[in-house]
């Protein structure tokens, strides 16, 4: 199971990016949108629009009525999943983007080179350097330029069944044989007890919907020793999927589903709420997930009889999946309210509401600011210092500042997925895949 680091990259020429804003608007066509401005809106508040769903925004007004008690500035939100990116290239055809967009640290090489975020100055954020330098470095592209405000991070960890460890005498697991070795043991040694064979050794989000597949898989090619691209310099990338260490990590993903099958069935097909509810109910003994999950799996029968871990060691390093949440000042925005706002959201008191004012959407994962502490938060929770540790000396983000990384990552899961459901051999699926990697490089204006 596999972990990573930070490694930006270059833009798209200028001509890309007028293609992607035609693109966007030929989307925009067929949708509409709410009408926010480029400006303060007609009742002199700030638009923002936030990629989420449930609770979440509940946490986001706790923090924006403590910014509006504070400036007397008002925030008017606006909250969608599904359809976020459809809504927003319809309100960019419309010129009415929102002041700002809080939505994955993964947006950023999409959203500028669509044109359409202001580059940040850190000298227009009160106590910039508060910010831990990691999560500045989410929001700046290759040239070191920053294009948003880092809101929030986390980094995956390793959740397990400690109850079935203690009934089979098995390790906490730290290497890749030791998860194995553990994974074989949940799958074929009734470690419930119930006479049934009915346990899997690891919970996978295998479909290919939201790049799942590639999003989990990610740590094992970085624990491999592996990448999805080599740096050739000067902004340019070449496609790495069939190094020696990207096909070892495919082949250990291989032999864990389907030679061992100590995956839960129908995995392929299993978003992350699915497999949240493999973890839960006890069809599965050990999840790769991100720290956020705590709350789920609280809140469900396996509470306590879990425990939080680094990820194991693989044969290369460590490294796990790093990801943010980032605030992105729209073009045309009222600037200097916005700005004001995103420098409020860095603040230890909006911090700690993202943690804390709904139990159950925690929007802040991992705080930003160097001066919260999160453990210290939830009430000296020691998970929760676990996660900060991992993410600070083995988070990896993705390539988050390539002109599209959305689309190289969907790529990736459907290959992926299609050789798991085939079990194919994974030298010749991954020389395949690198192919048609290079020639995605290619159209965006970064390949070697």
């Amino acid at each position: 199971m596999a972990l990573f680091r930070s490694r930006r990259p270059a833009r798209a020429a200028a001509t890309l990016a007028a293609t992607a804003l035609a693109a966007g608007a030929l989307v925009a066509g067929c949708s509409t949108a709410p009408t926010g401005g480029a400006k303060a809106n007609a009742s002199g508040s700030l638009t923002v629009w936030i990629r989420g769903s449930g609770d979440s925004l509940k946490a986001y007004q706790a923090i924006f009525s403590a910014f509006t008690k504070q400036t007397g500035i008002k925030v008017d939100p606006f909250m969608t999943l599904t359809d976020f990116n459809t809504k927003l290239s319809a309100a960019e055809a419309a010129h009415k983007l929102p002041n700002v967009v809080i939505d994955n640290a993964s947006q950023l090489g999409n959203y500028e080179t669509q044109g359409i975020i202001q580059q940040i100055h850190k000298s227009d954020i009160a106590d910039a350097n508060d910010l831990t330098p990691q999560a500045w470095e989410s929001t700046t592209d290759v040239h070191g330029d920053i294009y948003a405000v880092p809101f929030s991070a986390q980094a995956n960890v390793l959740l397990i069944r400690s109850d079935w460890l203690s009934k089979l005498h098995l390790p906490t697991p730290t290497t890749w044989a030791q998860v194995e070795q553990d994974a074989t043991a949940f799958t074929k040694d009734d470690p419930d007890g119930d006479g049934k064979a009915d346990t899997y050794g690891i919970a996978v989000p295998g479909t290919t919907a939201s790049g799942y597949i590639s999003w989990w898989w990610s740590s094992m090619l970085w624990e491999a020793g592996g990448d999805y691209v080599k740096n050739d310099g000067g902004g340019k990338y070449t496609a790495a999927l069939d190094s020696p260490a990207a096909v070892a990590a495919a082949r250990q993903f291989e032999t864990l589903a389907c030679a061992d099958k100590d995956v839960q069935p129908g995995y392929l097909n299993d978003s992350t709420a699915v497999t949240n509810k493999a973890f839960q109910t006890g069809q599965a003994g050990m999840y790769l997930t991100g720290p956020y999950a705590f709350a789920t799996m609280d809140a469900s029968a396996v509470k306590g009889k879990y425990v939080a871990v680094a990820p194991p060691k693989g044969p290369s390093s460590a490294e796990t999946l790093a990801e943010g949440t980032s605030l992105y000042t729209m073009a045309g925005a009222d600037t200097k309210e916005a700005l004001e706002l995103e420098s409020f959201m860095t603040t230890p008191q909006a911090q700690t509401l993202g943690m804390t004012a709904v139990p159950t959407a925690t929007v802040v994962r991992l705080p930003i600011n160097k001066n919260v502490d999160a453990a210290t938060v939830h009430h000296g929770d020691s998970r929760w210092t676990l996660a900060q540790q991992v993410y600070a000396s083995d988070g990896h983000y993705e390539y988050d500042s390539f002109p599209n990384w959305t689309a190289l990552r969907q790529l990736t899961s459907n290959d992926i997925n299609a050789m798991m459901a085939n079990c194919t051999s994974p030298s010749s699926a991954m020389s395949n895949l690198n192919t048609q990697f290079q020639s995605m490089l290619q159209q965006q204006g970064i390949a070697g």
